[in-house]
């Protein structure tokens, strides 16, 4: 533990009629505790959300283009995809995937995301607040015919 055997220190005092009371030492390092936990928990929050939280589940955008890069970093995995829209100028978007640690689980690498530099279809939760070309990446699809699916079927999904 962090602060020895994480026992508080206790002392009789007469002045107290028998009550405990705790050293100063023992008191500091308990608020310090308290402090850091408090701390930890509010960032553990605030870095987490769920898809449906972020992203509208109910509607999904089908996008072809290529993979451009991938940043391969907690807490999410995010996809770049380079997309042509008719009049031929391209868009950038950014595609939320799972964290690091469940794409290594299921076996995949960034090297295989990239697809190599083959045109891919991706289906796309977009961002529930409106935020352009941003999105969760719930299924990619590549040209040769392999895909990886990152989210369950949704109601959207089922509707097309």
């Amino acid at each position: 533990m962090l602060w020895g055997s994480g026992v508080a220190e206790i002392e009789r005092s007469a002045d107290y009629a028998g009550k405990r009371r705790m050293s100063g030492s023992a008191r500091t390092r308990l608020l310090i505790s308290i402090a850091l936990l408090g701390i930890g928990m509010t960032q553990g929050v605030r870095a987490h959300h769920s898809v449906a939280g972020e992203f509208d589940i109910h509607k999904m955008l089908r996008l072809n283009g290529v993979v451009s890069k991938v940043d391969w970093a907690n807490p999410h995995i995010y996809v770049h995809l380079s997309v042509k829209d008719a009049d031929g100028a391209t868009a950038e978007w950014r595609l939320e995937t799972v964290p690091v640690a469940m794409m290594r689980k299921a076996g995949l690498s960034k090297e295989m995301l990239l697809g190599n530099g083959q045109t891919a279809t991706v289906e796309v939760y977009p961002a529930r607040d409106g935020t352009p070309h941003l999105g969760f990446m719930a299924k990619i699809t590549y040209a040769d015919g392999h895909h990886y699916q990152f989210a369950p079927d949704s109601p959207a999904a089922a509707a097309r």
